[in-house]
């Protein structure tokens, strides 16, 4: 390949062995850059990869001397060899069921502050709290890693202080029953990956490349910064969306002597280099994405191959539309989350405990409804719509109906966040990313004393850039978007294989009276129509 300009000003500067960050606009060929910076040394090298399979793919095309593997795989070798944990105490699973076998409490807990939660409710959130710690770089668990979501959301900020200052006593009790050799907790991958850290390891490579580094957690960030050999950073500031793992957008905090930007996107045309151009300008970019000359893009009504949603909520209303008219569908990374949502709307409505931290310590599905009437609220507002429409059972019988291998499938539903590393080459975004602008513009007194709206709206501009930039072709925007961010389409045509079908709301139908036509003969009994098949068609009609 012939390096662009921005790749061989990267090369030029890893030469130099003084640390570097390369700001990797999406789509512009990041992986491709650290093989030619891996390249153009002999020089021995770790890799640091996001997940096993990108550490396994890598190793094919990486030099030799270059070692290519995830902190966990190295930290689990590291903590076997130096503690001596059985296998189960490395690789089990910490859960709510475990913790509450193991603490002598009440069936209902009550606290100083006057908060009650069910037993198996606190032990999820000592567990996400758990969590937390592990991926922070402090020492021990602390008041601050106890997490504020469900029925929390709506506590006084005192009384909310005072639950946390109680929960991390116990969170520590399970951090140490962790650690214990012969203790019943496990540590699981967080809980090795923390003991490694805190024993401060040290590389044995000449330079350490860390992909996607923008996803790093202070714990894994804190290691890298103790380390004595130079580290090349490479990430996209501006698609970090994993703050709910823990992750801190680690390419604003890592300091290096150099950095280089790679803003030529190989993925997609001016069009939607342009659109992305505006969201990530709010975020505070200096420099636009290119596009590729080449490739002709748009903004525009399209018949996607995937549609990606800001929620669960929406993935689901995805389903709904493509089963209501026959287009076979496919949830990326399985149906389980948007099952578990389901049936913890069943259990509420039956009297017990849920289990999603959406639902968190509510006792009714009618204190649901009230909570998500108010504006602190408003995240649940979507799955409160769908479940008061068409009911959970049917929407489980729904999900049910999904093809489970992607190559079956019509079109392709999922969040943002699974998409995430992908692309496609027509995308439609679900409106539902509006109602996560809308609840982040207008911040109650509690998230405007803690000045979490900011902090929110950021995080889901970050969100609709990584969504938009999963397209090649053509990106259907909700309206709602488009005008918030001043964009309009480029092209009048709607876009797409005819294979598939738009989802569109009534309002566009009375928008664009030709899109309504376009799409309304589409659906057509297919051989492998079943009686099942036209029974929930009609159910969901």
């Amino acid at each position: 390949m012939t390096p662009t300009p921005e790749q061989e000003q990267a090369k030029q500067l890893f030469l130099k062995r003084e640390g570097l960050r390369i700001d990797a606009y999406a789509g512009t060929g990041k992986t491709t850059t650290l093989q030619l910076l891996a390249g153009s040394s002999s020089l021995r090298g770790l890799y640091l990869a996001f997940n096993r399979s990108i550490a396994e793919e890598a190793r094919y095309k990486f030099p030799q001397q270059v070692a290519c593997a995830t902190s966990h795989s190295i930290a689990f070798r590291g903590v076997r060899r130096t503690f001596g944990y059985p296998e189960w105490k490395l690789t089990g699973s910490l859960t709510p069921n475990t913790i509450a076998a193991s603490f002598t409490m009440p069936d209902l807990v009550t606290f100083r502050s006057g908060v009650s939660l069910p037993k198996r409710t606190y032990c999820s959130v000592l567990l996400e709290a758990v969590k937390r710690f592990l991926q922070s770089d402090d020492q021990e668990p602390q008041p601050k890693h106890v997490p504020r979501y469900g029925c929390l959301e709506a506590l006084p900020e005192n009384q909310f202080e005072d639950f946390t200052q109680q929960a991390a006593y116990h969170v520590r009790a399970i951090w140490d029953a962790m650690r214990h050799k012969s203790a019943g907790f496990p540590l699981g991958h967080d809980g090795y990956l923390k003991l490694w850290a805190l024993a401060q390891p040290k590389a044995h490579a000449d330079y350490i490349m860390v992909d996607e580094a923008q996803d790093l957690n202070p714990m894994i960030l804190g290691v890298l910064r103790s380390m004595q050999c130079p580290v090349i950073y490479v990430g996209d500031p501006y698609q970090q969306i994993y703050e709910w793992r823990g992750a801190v957008n680690a390419m604003e905090q890592v300091v290096t002597r150099h950095r280089v930007l790679l803003s030529q996107s190989f993925r997609f045309g001016n069009a939607i280099a342009d659109a992305a151009s505006v969201i990530i300008r709010q975020l505070g970019a200096k420099h636009p994405v290119r596009g590729l000359a080449t490739m002709e893009s748009h903004l525009a009504r399209v018949r996607p191959k995937v549609m990606l949603a800001r929620s669960n909520a929406g993935v689901i209303g995805s389903v709904l539309y493509c089963l209501r008219n026959g287009i076979r569908c496919h949830v990326l990374g399985g149906t389980r989350d948007l099952e578990r949502v389901l049936e913890d709307v069943r259990r509420v409505k039956q009297g017990t405990i849920a289990q999603s931290p959406e639902l968190l310590g509510f006792h009714t599905w009618k204190d649901i409804m009230v909570f998500s009437a108010q504006p602190e609220g408003e995240y649940l507002r979507g799955l409160v719509s769908l479940v008061q429409e068409y009911g959970e059972e049917t929407m489980l019988r729904a999900i049910a109906q999904c093809e489970p291998q992607e190559r079956a499938a019509q079109v392709i539903c999922s969040t943002a966040h699974k998409a995430k590393g992908r692309e496609w080459q027509y995308v439609r975004i679900d409106p539902d990313f509006e109602a996560a602008f809308a609840r982040a513009s207008r911040p109650s007194p509690v998230e405007r004393a803690r000045g979490d709206h900011q902090t929110a709206l950021g995080a889901e501009m970050r969100l609709l850039y990584v969504a938009m930039t999963r397209a090649q072709l053509a990106v259907d925007l909700p309206t709602a978007v488009m005008s918030r961010f001043g964009l309009k389409n480029t092209t009048a045509a709607i876009l797409g294989e005819t294979v598939a079908v738009v989802p569109v709301s009534e309002s566009r139908q009375q928008e664009d009276s030709s899109l309504t036509g376009a799409i309304s003969p589409y659906h057509t009994p297919r051989k492998d129509d079943t009686p099942e098949m036209a029974a929930l068609r009609k159910i969901l009609r």
